[in-house]
């Protein structure tokens, strides 16, 4: 039996095509499946992420935040962005619907445009989350009081899903639905192979720096030369003229995979997002954590690190002045998690299946 399955995602940053594409990835290594994947995210991650066959449509599925920098939201920007976005147009759901005719379900993380294509057409949607825009909104209300129209929109799509899973660190407990473990794209290569392509030396520590694949300034370059001991990887970069030769850029194009890389480093150091948690607490490194100041599931997230990785928090002023790097030996003296964890793709996976055969 062939299965087709809709994926509607939200192009806010990478971590939920991150998150959608490590349960593709487990359905397919289940049974024999397409995807019909629409987003704004790019093409090429899921080219990068999937070995499961998939149609790519580009459209906008949501707006989610507009972002000044991988670390700084625009609210004005946003609250714009929103109102010309919702409520979603006739022709936009249109084109969704023709998008995913013929598909037995719709997963949706988070775009709310999956669920109403879904009740559309008359097949089951699947919402997977561990928040929903509405609550992320919530937070912002006091400096703009013009998203609760938005909000009860928002709640009230989101409330018409056929199906609900919720992933830790979830940020809306419901004692109605089950919980599952983080969800995280698998690894494919060993971490002797990892630090064999990158030419390690056998005593160097690998420092993998993330800002959830997004290129930006937050961080100073200069201040790594001087740690000889280290290997600092800089991902969402193209290779810049010039580097200290104990660092090396990954650019989206790069053969190197987001995963292999977290657990081959001896550390992380990244901004406090869903997929490059779920890919340390998989991996059991030690983790140099920035939160998003105002942003409400950094909360959530920096809570869990706390109770179930090896960490501790950076500021983001230090991390682009450099002087994180006084925090650098301790945090890679930390003991790893060594434990094996249960990737929650695999049950989020056979939850798809229950609910299609």
């Amino acid at each position: 039996m062939s299965i087709r399955i809709g994926c509607c995602i939200t192009p806010h940053g990478f971590g939920h095509a991150a998150r959608a594409a490590a349960v593709m990835e487990a359905v397919g290594r289940l049974v024999t499946v397409e995807f019909v994947v629409v987003t704004a995210v790019p093409e090429w991650f899921f080219k990068d992420s999937l070995r499961v066959p998939f149609r790519y449509y580009l459209l906008v599925t949501d707006i989610g935040l507009v972002q000044n920098s991988p670390l700084i939201e625009d609210l004005e920007a946003t609250q714009s962005a929103l109102d010309n976005f919702y409520p979603l147009p006739e022709e936009h759901i249109a084109q969704a619907m023709q998008l995913f005719a013929g598909c037995d379900l719709i997963l949706c993380d988070i775009a709310p445009l999956g669920i109403v294509a879904s009740q559309r057409l008359g097949i089951p949607s699947l919402l997977l989350e561990n928040f929903t825009w509405d609550w992320i909104y919530q937070g912002y209300l006091e400096k703009l009081p013009a998203l609760q129209s938005h909000i009860e929109y928002l709640r009230g799509i989101y409330s018409q899903a056929t199906f609900h899973l919720k992933a830790a660190p979830v940020c809306q407990p419901d004692a109605a639905l089950n919980l599952i473990p983080p969800i995280s794209r698998s690894r494919r290569t060993s971490s002797v192979e990892i630090r064999r392509q990158l030419r390690l030396a056998p005593e160097q520590k690998l420092v993998l720096i993330t800002l959830g694949g997004v290129a930006g300034d937050e961080y100073a370059i200069e201040p790594l030369a001087g740690a000889e001991e280290y290997f600092f990887l800089l991902t969402g970069k193209e290779q810049l003229p010039d580097l200290p030769a104990n660092v090396f850029c990954i650019s989206p194009s790069s053969d190197l995979y987001h995963p292999d890389l977290v657990g081959a480093s001896d550390a992380v150091i990244g901004k406090v997002g869903y997929s490059t948690l779920a890919e340390v607490y998989v991996a059991g490194v030690p983790f140099g954590y920035i939160l998003r100041d105002g942003f409400r599931e950094s909360t959530v997230l920096a809570d869990f690190i706390m109770r179930e990785i090896s960490g501790l928090e950076i500021a983001a002023n230090d991390l682009k002045s450099g002087n994180w790097m006084e925090q650098l030996d301790e945090l890679t003296r930390l003991e790893p998690v060594l434990q094996e964890r249960e990737n929650g793709a695999e049950i989020a996976a056979h939850h798809i299946l229950n609910i299609l055969l």
